[in-house]
């Protein structure tokens, strides 16, 4: 029989292989013109220190023929400072683009379909985060897959552009009283996407060994 000791110990043991993560999951509608063509789904996980970012989407597109496109993206930041980045995007089952974002002796590197750029300075906001943060008014974000900063301009209490001080191309972001994001309108060439919330699971809190 064990003694009260031993239990203790056993019980340390335990709780110290225990990581609690505190997760939120919100769903999209993919729109053109109106139609949905698709599914974004966008989880925020906590664990720990570290803050687990990830969307997936999954649309399909007649134009100029069947196009299914699938993307994945999954942002980790540890202390509030990003840490490491991965995206790709799937044309019909095959690769398209890819980038993936590396913190290595202080400095980022990101490499995308070949091309690679750095920075040295700490990056605190990205553009996967704006699902869950509201941005401030000439807010700088950081673009995981170009590696660049875009700027957010404040249209009203709830809603900003995107811009790309480059191109000076801009998406908008709307969001509601609680600060989520309800809407996101991105531009393309021939027409725009429209991401719609259609639903939100609520914070739950999981033990996993």
């Amino acid at each position: 029989m064990k003694s009260k000791f031993q239990i203790i110990i056993i019980i340390v043991l335990f709780l110290m292989n225990v990581t609690l993560l505190y997760g939120q999951e919100y769903t999209y509608d993919v729109k053109v013109f109106g139609n949905k063509i698709g599914t974004v789904i966008a989880n925020r996980i906590q664990k720990g220190s570290q803050t687990i970012y990830k969307t997936s989407s999954l649309s399909s597109i007649r134009f100029f023929g069947k196009k299914e496109i699938a993307t994945f993206m999954e942002t980790v930041y540890d202390d509030n400072v990003l840490k490491s980045s991965f995206y790709e995007v799937k044309k019909n089952g095959k690769v398209r683009e890819k980038s993936v974002l590396e913190y290595k002796k202080g400095k980022y590197f990101v490499i995308t379909d070949g091309k690679e750029t750095d920075h040295d300075k700490p990056i605190v906001m990205s553009t996967i985060m704006l699902t869950y943060h509201k941005p401030k008014n000439n807010q700088r974000v950081f673009e995981e897959v170009g590696g660049f900063y875009k700027t957010m301009t404040k249209i009203n209490a709830n809603q900003f552009d995107l811009i790309n001080s480059k191109s000076r191309h801009k998406d908008t972001y709307i969001y509601n009283k609680e600060g989520v994001l309800e809407k996101c309108i991105v531009r393309k060439t021939l027409f725009n996407f429209e991401m719609v919330l259609k639903s939100i699971k609520k914070k739950k809190e999981v033990g996993k060994l």
